[in-house]
């Protein structure tokens, strides 16, 4: 019962043991029945508790029950992406005194955890998670749903090495979640990205449909763009899409975040665009929306890595500028790499370079020894076929052929493992 709550919270923050809270009313255990609300009490108790802690025992009832509708606000705020919602709300609970009662720590460490994912404080998430696992065994139901969530959002988010392993660990641990018990649909979304991460593209779109369709049940337009993005990155794949439908869809989902003064939305479609017309080998106008995208991400941070690998790819196979400027741009981002100590893009912008350089030789040997070991170690499926290949024609043309029938074997096996 929440009278048990606030007395307990006020008693241990008076410095008073139950004894010396129920002494000339009731017995210390009797106290301790009332605080854990395991027994029936008169309300002359509570009043005459209320009277030796100095408090008003209505207005601190009041005030304990608006903490669960702000942590309910909070959790909402933190899934439309509103974020002055999402900071004020954490303001707000960080002055209750009642934010680490029994009743609603853990919810509150969960939806903390949450806070943190979105501003990719990973050790702080992790600490949070630990911390939760060590002290609560039986969490109820919506938590423990919760904490599901939030380390599958983990292992999602925490890609600092790209690692498709976590990608599955994701898939693993946000499978388990109820939906009867959790009743927050927005998990299917990373559902849909983790399985989009690891190049399961038929389960990737039917997660993202069902992800968009509760967002727009909701009116979360910000996170149905995301839904959307991953549904027409899985569907560019099948060869008898209509690419200037494709064309049309990214420019109105475009059109949609700039109008939603969402940039990191228009970033990401933007990239994704870029990568339809690469694929394509239309490099220009790839190197056109890559260039855009590398411009609404200006921080050193893993994903402006990525846009500019993927500038400079674009640029160097469609020989769109000159070699020193790709250069000393591909330089440019193997130093940040090495700064972010990001293992992933400091072996993609050393293959570039060599590249760049015409180094075939020196990149061939860097792929064998470095660069596909990283790969096959981080388990990322589409770098080990893309460069697994490269490596058995080099085999082959060089007539090491058990070398090559190694690595054909091996890519066969992984191409049945995707299957």
């Amino acid at each position: 019962m929440i009278e048990g709550e606030v007395i307990k919270f006020y008693r241990t923050k008076a410095g008073l043991t139950q004894e010396e809270l129920g002494k000339g009313i009731c017995s210390s255990k009797h106290v301790g029945k009332i605080e854990r609300g395991t027994t029936s009490y008169s309300s002359e108790i509570i009043t005459l508790f209320s009277e030796r802690l100095h408090i008003d025992i209505r207005k601190e009832i009041a005030n304990f029950e608006k903490l669960e509708k702000k942590l309910q606000n909070w959790h909402t705020a933190i899934i439309k992406l509103r974020m002055k919602e999402v900071e004020s709300y954490k303001n707000e609970l960080e002055e209750s005194p009642f934010i680490n009662s029994s009743r609603y720590d853990a919810l509150y460490q969960l939806l903390l955890a949450r806070y943190y994912l979105l501003h990719n404080d990973f050790k702080k998430t992790i600490t949070i998670i630990q911390s939760l696992q060590r002290n609560y065994k039986d969490l109820p139901p919506f938590e423990r749903n919760l904490l599901l969530h939030v380390i599958g959002n983990y292992y999602l988010g925490n890609y600092n090495n790209s690692s498709t392993e976590n990608h599955h660990k994701a898939i693993q641990t946000l499978k388990k979640i109820d939906i009867n018990e959790y009743g927050n649909p927005e998990y299917y979304y990373h559902l849909a990205m983790a399985y989009a991460w690891t190049d399961s593209k038929v389960m990737a779109y039917v997660y993202a449909e069902k992800a968009l369709n509760h967002f727009k049940e909701t009116s979360n337009y910000l996170r149905a763009i995301n839904a959307e993005s991953v549904m027409l990155l899985q569907a560019s794949t099948d060869v008898h899409i209509d690419f200037k439908k494709l064309k049309q869809s990214y420019k109105n989902l475009i059109h949609d975040s700039e109008a939603l003064n969402a940039p990191d939305k228009t970033g990401m479609l933007l990239n994704n665009f870029a990568l339809e017309y690469y694929k394509r080998k239309e490099y220009e106008k790839a190197q056109k929306y890559y260039k855009a995208a590398l411009q609404l991400e200006k921080k050193p941070s893993v994903i402006y890595l990525q846009r500019l690998n993927n500038y400079l790819k674009s640029s160097f196979e469609g020989k769109l500028m000159r070699k020193s400027a790709l250069l000393n741009s591909a330089q440019k981002g193997l130093t940040i790499a090495e700064d972010l100590k990001n293992q992933h893009y400091q072996v993609l912008f050393t293959l570039l370079i060599y590249s760049i350089e015409n180094k075939t030789k020196e990149s061939l040997e860097y792929t064998e020894k470095t660069a596909f070991p990283y790969f096959k170690s981080r388990n990322h499926t589409v770098l080990m076929k893309r460069y697994g290949k490269q490596l058995y024609d080099y085999y082959v043309k060089e007539k090491e052929f058990e070398k090559a029938v190694e690595m054909s074997n091996y890519l066969m096996g992984t191409v049945k493992l995707d299957n």
